[in-house]
């Protein structure tokens, strides 16, 4: 469904002061998988995240969705920032932050207002629809902001660590909402993260970085059976032994063999 090819960027290119952030990256994406990118403090996860959603242009090298090349923001994509404080707007409610980007899609009043209504439900927020996200906790802001990213009903959304300003339980919580998200909405999920464990738990797949300028180190699979349990699935040798092999990948030079 995604495919990047030798994606390259260059800040400043043609000056003293020239920096390659990302050097060449090269994956596919499958439809409907759940992917995360991890990788050293640096290392170009955002500017990565930002070029395949057309937010930045490349250097060199090219993304492609469904065989299209990206050249600007998809209409079939939708972007969950990390700060939810600044990517809601305060002086509207949730529903009419959810509603925002919907005015592209020219809905009806009625379609529109039953898609609000499913799509903060299936976030946990029915009842919630008339306060400001001031009014709401910051893992409530964050469901608004992933409630106005599936309401614009897309096929692929990307995260770029949603979840670094919650709580532990709240970071829990959120993630076990991704999951059931991904299985109710059949979406492919492209999720940035600096959590090693997080990506462990939520991914099929693990695509590693190396520090800047950035290559992918390797990418490792993620065979752990689902559905995915907080307690369960984590107390598994396997996690355990995922986990462990995830961080030495970030932090050895060269690939190796993931452990039986």
């Amino acid at each position: 469904m995604l495919r990047v090819e030798h994606l390259k960027k260059v800040y400043g290119q043609g000056t003293k002061k020239a920096f390659e952030a990302v050097s060449d990256l090269t994956f596919t994406i499958d439809e409907r998988e759940l992917v995360c990118i991890v990788g050293p403090s640096g290392a170009g996860k955002t500017t990565l995240l930002k070029m395949i959603a057309g937010l930045l242009p490349q250097t060199s090298g090219a993304v492609h969705l469904d065989g299209e090349k990206v050249v600007g923001p998809p209409e079939k994509m939708a972007l969950v920032f990390q700060d939810y404080s600044r990517s809601l707007y305060p002086w509207m409610t949730v529903e009419q932050n959810v509603a925002f980007p919907l005015k592209r899609k020219k809905l009806g009043k009625s379609e529109m207002a039953t898609l609000i209504r499913d799509t903060l439900q299936s976030v946990g927020l029915s009842g919630h629809g008339q306060k400001y996200p001031w009014q709401l906790s910051g893992g409530m802001q964050q469901r608004v902001a992933i409630a106005r990213a599936l309401a614009y009903q897309p096929e692929i959304l990307l995260m770029d660590e949603p979840f670094a300003s919650v709580d532990a339980q709240t970071r829990a919580d959120l993630e076990d909402l991704v999951l059931d998200l991904r299985d109710r909405y059949g979406i492919t999920v492209v999720f940035v993260t600096h959590d090693i464990d997080e990506s462990v738990y939520l991914s099929d797949r693990v695509i590693v970085l190396t520090p800047s300028p950035t290559r992918v180190q390797e990418i490792v699979d993620i065979p752990l059976p689902r559905p995915r349990d907080q307690v369960e699935t984590k107390e598994l040798p396997d996690f355990a032994h995922l986990r462990a092999y995830v961080w030495r990948s970030i932090k050895r030079p060269e690939p190796a063999e993931v452990p039986a």
